[in-house]
């Protein structure tokens, strides 16, 4: 079998699996991009192929650790089935990810962007962000259909994991939905009749963030606020969780950060010990 027989093979048993068709076709992709770069076919690919594929230059630890994982599966599968005797994805390194602090844009920011002069259409994008919590895929995927216009509920479409969810409208989001129709996509693509990418609606964002001179963060940081906002209004975590679409309370970690004013008030709050006389004295540098 050559190389499209067999992805033609996987991509069948990926949609039977249960994986979305956006997915199926990013992992299409993203193994051709690999063929193409090492120059190797599924059956030649080997070991260290693979590792020279994600030493190379200009891609950060989160991608090199996607591409592992479906280097694994995939190849994985390939074994499985009997296309050729080994995984040439067995023992790749292991890719360190450095974890780092939640960075949601702030409120002075969200003003800013939203006052910056900015189209109705990515005005919505960043209000579906910021006060849904949506994501770029499920705000390209809105459309008329999607709202429950009697009891003001928005439905989650392509979102992560193929959840479809109904979430409450927040009084802004539900203010703007009524300048958009009731039927078809809010946002349709120039090229096609179907929907704008998660990837348009996030260059969109991206540039228009840009414009208004909010660095340091990308579009979606507008998740974070709204995580980190909802907490602060004292929402429990479990509610946060769920507005965010999380099916687990630790994936929030990601999103909320913890003002330092909070810190800083719930450490006034610990029991204070008594510091005996003789060891307040100053010491010796």
């Amino acid at each position: 079998m050559d190389d499209e027989a067999i992805l033609a093979t996987w991509a069948a048993w990926a949609s039977a699996s249960g994986y979305r068709k956006r997915t199926v076709d990013e992992h299409l992709i993203s193994i051709r991009a690999t063929l193409r770069r090492t120059g190797k076919t599924i059956l030649t690919m080997t070991r260290y192929d693979l590792i020279g594929d994600l030493a190379r230059d200009g891609i950060s630890p989160a991608t090199k650790q996607r591409y592992k994982s479906l280097f694994h599966g995939f190849w994985s599968w390939v074994q499985d089935e009997g296309f050729r005797l080994d995984c040439p994805a067995v023992r790749l390194p292991t890719v360190r990810v450095l974890k780092t602090e939640p960075n949601p844009v702030t409120t002075e920011d969200l003003e800013l962007l939203i006052n910056s002069g900015i189209y109705a259409k990515t005005r919505m994008y960043v209000l579906l962000y910021a006060y849904q919590g949506f994501r770029a895929s499920e705000i390209a995927a809105v459309s008329g259909e999607a709202i429950d216009w009697d009891r003001k509920r928005l439905l989650s479409v392509d979102g992560k994991g193929g959840k479809e969810v109904w979430r409450p409208m927040h009084p802004l989001v539900w203010a703007e939905a009524q300048k958009y129709p009731r039927t078809g996509w809010w946002f349709r693509s120039p090229d096609h009749g179907g929907h704008v990418t998660g990837r348009n609606v996030s260059n969109v964002l991206g540039k228009a963030m840009k414009r208004a001179g909010i660095t340091g963060h990308r579009p979606h940081h507008l998740r974070g606020w709204y995580a980190t906002e909802l907490s602060i209004a004292g929402a429990p975590t479990a509610v946060v969780a769920a507005g965010l679409r999380h099916s687990d309370l630790q994936s929030v970690s990601r999103y909320l950060a913890v003002p330092h004013r909070e810190i800083d008030e719930a450490q006034q709050r610990l029991p204070q010990v008594t510091i005996p006389e003789r060891t307040a004295r100053k010491v010796a540098a």
